[in-house]
């Protein structure tokens, strides 16, 4: 009997753990292609329909898989930039880094983000 409770304790915690890291996984998979699409692809490039289509599905994916504070920042970014009103990626793309490199055990790293873009 004690070998079957433990047993069965085992095996929940097990799927247990393997379900957070699946979520884990899925998360960080989505939060780094979203960082990537707003560093690479969005940030001080020309506008295009692609463009803004990659533009959509990192925002789309900041507000299901982003922190709280990441997801008022595209919240107001999705209120921006339809209204014609500044706006700025500089907070969103740092707490994104900020929040990718503590999941990954990476350092902390400070100040925004620096640009090399090449003119066609």
């Amino acid at each position: 009997i004690f070998a079957i409770v433990g047993w069965i304790i085992a095996h929940r915690f097990t799927a247990e753990r393997d379900r957070k890291n699946k979520k884990r996984e899925i998360t960080l998979q989505h939060l780094i292609s979203s960082y990537q699409i707003l560093t690479h692809e969005i940030s001080h490039r020309p506008t295009s329909k692609e463009r803004n289509d990659k533009f959509e599905k990192a925002i789309t994916d900041i507000q299901l898989f982003g922190t709280p504070y990441q997801v008022e920042l595209v919240i107001k970014l999705s209120i921006d930039v339809p209204a014609g009103n500044a706006w700025e990626l500089d907070s969103l793309i740092n707490d994104l880094r900020s929040d990718l490199r503590k999941e990954l055990d990476l350092k902390q790293v400070n100040g925004n983000v620096n640009w090399l873009r090449f003119r066609e």
